[in-house]
Parts: C-alpha cells; structure tokens; sequence
C-alpha cells in the first residue's frame, strides 16, 4: 500500500497504478470542534484492509468545509463534513472508502472509471455507514427508542403504546433524501453489512427494518424498495441474486438523479445480465435517446441498431412508459433486427410486450428472420388462446 503525499498548501492527487483505488484513514477526534485530519493510500481492491464504505447524499448545499488531507487543505460539502465528524472515532484511526474524496472529481476519465466498481467496493468493504443527516429531538428520540431492540435473531419492538414522538421520529428518518436517491441502491443491495447514522446515534439496518413495521402503510414506497434491499431484510433468505432490469427500472424509476442517465447507470450493480444479448455500462458520452434504445435493445434481446428512435424526451418519461414498450417501437424491431431472439425475448418479457397481429405482420416483413418468427409468434399467440380457454379448475391454485 502506498502513501500518497502533497507538498502544496491545497491537495493534489496523486494518478494510482491501474486497478488500484484509494481509501481513507479518519485519524481520531475527541470532540466536533478538532480539525478533520485524514490520509489517503491506494491498493488493490482484492488487498484491501479492513476498510468501511461510507454511503450519504451529496446534497444541494453548496457551502464547503475545509479538512486537512496529508497537512493540506482539502474543500468538501456541508454534508460530507457532518458525516466525517459523526464516524470519526475518539481514540483510532478509521479506514474508509468515501467517493468524492478517493475519486478524483476533477479527473473525469477517473470518474467513469471507478463508477463501474462501486458496487465491488461497496461488496467488499466490512461495512456499509449510511449517513442520513444530523437529528433532531424527534430522531434522537426514535434512535434512543431503536437501540433497545436487540440486533440478534430474536430482535423484538418493545412493548407498549409507542410515543407520538418518536413515531415522527422514525418517519423523518425514513424520509431523509438519501433514500430517494438513485445512486445509494447499489450500495444498499452490495453491503455485507449496513449501520445507519443520524446525528450522533446509530442502528444496525436489521434493527431499522424491524422498527419500519411500526409504520405499516406509511412510509414511502420507494424507502421502502430501498429497506428491502438492505441486509436484514426479506432478501437475506435467498441467495444475494441479482434482478432483472426491467424489474429494477420498474421499482426504482422515481429514484432521484441529477443526471437523468443515473437513473439508469445506478441501478446495473444489481442486473443479472447472464442471459442477455447485450451489457449495459455507464457511459456519459450517450444521450438521453441513446440509452433508452440500448435498454429496449436490451429488454428485446435484439441490436440497438433495430430500435428506432423513442418518442421521448427524458429518461424520466421512458421509464414511466415501459409498461408496456410501445407496440410502434415493436413494430420496427420486429421488421428490420437480424439479431433478435425471439425465444428469449418470449420467455423473459412477457411483462412488458403484448403480442398482437400487427407485430406478426411487422415480423412478416422481416428479410432475414421473417418466417422463423412468423411460426414462433403464431405458436406464441396460439399457446395464449389455449390458456385462456383452459377450465377453471385446471389453472394453477397459485
């Protein structure tokens, strides 16, 4: 492991071998006032030492602070600050992975480099430290209220009729905009384990996800999606698989991006893309209109070359009409991909396609495939009819 040092008074990062990423040691601090003193050092992410990863939102905030990193000086957000403070520890150093400091932000290749290992760093770090913000006398009381459940299997809510303060509580925390954002959801799915902070009090994110039932119905959907995530959930009794992406663009498509692509990028940690034509990667060089025909390509199993041109304008707008893909857009597919496979796209999308007659005259049209997906639409539809015809008591109880 190298040291990285600077001999000017504002800090100048140091280029790391290939591979390599950057980590952060915290020195300690005995209260909020002492000057953040930190290092960094660059290895191997398969050598790493024991090191967290810390998750938080960025934040519209853009008054900085100033931390001192090898003895020169180092500008970071409001928010980063607080969150620096709130792990640092009284007597020991703390090793952390924190994006806008280990990444160099004003290296762009650097960037879209290290984007498509986030969710490796985040899956190898021994923990995942979600800082949500500082607290407020509500919060306090519902974190108070939260470390009395016990963080074993047997983790039970207290007893009794819970105070109106701390249920607001808890609603302000799961309400706090890093779980609303879209580029934390690989961090919540990667993480071995997840400790929550608000302020200056933690909880383990099991004993987060047990508390969450105080609120049945009240919590938003998408905090919700993201508490479903995290380690401790319902995903803990099955393998840690991946998802499908259309799923996953289903789930999370009002997951807040700066960029409208992130809500795209964030989310490919999480794809099984094992029986895909095509793999997506980040990629800020595409358009808006670019992406959505290589995600379609992808949905379709087909070449981005067959997918016209979506008549949207914003990635926002796409997600919220892939249910199901426009039949227009079918159409054109079907008609001219010499590429597509239409088994696989049959068999996995089935959810966001509607066979009809006017994708089997599309198909017709096709030069190359055109008879082959003929006969495997006709059975298609033909296998379709057949079910809908099946007596009632032959459909599945299920």
């Amino acid at each position: 492991m190298s040291a990285e040092h600077s001999q000017s008074t504002q800090y100048s990062y140091m280029q790391p071998e290939e591979g390599q990423i950057r980590l952060l040691t915290l020195r300690p601090g005995s209260n909020q006032d002492e000057p953040i003193e930190c290092e960094l050092s660059s290895c191997e992410l398969g050598n790493a030492p024991s090191y967290e990863a810390l998750s938080y939102f960025w934040g519209t905030n853009q008054n900085t602070r100033v931390i001192s990193l090898h003895g020169s000086t180092f500008r970071v957000r409001e928010d980063l600050y607080n969150a620096l403070c709130r792990l640092r520890q009284r007597q020991t150093s703390r090793i952390l992975w924190v994006d806008f400091i280990c990444i160099d932000q004003s290296n762009q290749a650097e960037i879209y480099n290290q984007i498509s290992r986030l969710g490796d760093i985040c899956a190898k770090a021994e923990s995942v430290a979600v800082y949500l913000g500082e607290a407020t006398m509500a919060t306090d009381q519902a974190m108070d209220y939260l470390m009395q459940i016990k963080e074993g299997e047997t983790s039970q809510i207290p007893p009794g009729r819970v105070d109106d303060l701390i249920l607001e509580g808890f609603q302000d925390i799961l309400s706090r905009p890093w779980f609303q954002r879209a580029w934390i959801l690989q961090d919540a799915f990667n993480a071995r384990a997840a400790v929550l902070h608000c302020g200056s009090k933690a909880v383990c994110s099991k004993t987060m996800i047990r508390a969450s039932e105080l609120l049945p119905g009240k919590i938003a959907p998408l905090s919700q999606q993201v508490l479903n995530l995290m380690p401790g959930s319902r995903r803990d009794d099955q393998a840690a698989s991946k998802f499908q992406l259309y799923d996953l663009l289903q789930r999370f498509q009002h997951a807040k991006a700066t960029d409208q692509r992130d809500k795209i990028y964030a989310i490919l940690g999480m794809v099984d893309f094992g029986y895909s034509k095509s793999v997506i990667l980040p990629d800020y060089s595409m358009s808006q209109k670019d992406l959505m025909r290589a995600v379609i390509a992808n949905l379709c199993f087909c070449e981005s070359s067959s997918v016209p041109e979506p008549p949207y304008d914003t990635i926002k707008e796409f997600l919220a009409n892939l249910d199901p893909i426009d039949n227009d857009i079918l159409k054109k597919i079907f008609e001219t991909s010499l590429e597509i496979d239409l088994v696989s796209l049959l068999r996995h999308g089935s959810r966001y396609i509607r066979i009809d007659r006017s994708l089997v005259e599309a198909a017709s049209r096709n030069k190359t495939k055109g008879d082959e997906m003929v006969e495997i639409l006709l059975r298609a539809i033909g296998q379709e009819k057949s079910a809908s015809l099946s007596p009632p008591e032959a459909s599945s109880v299920f």
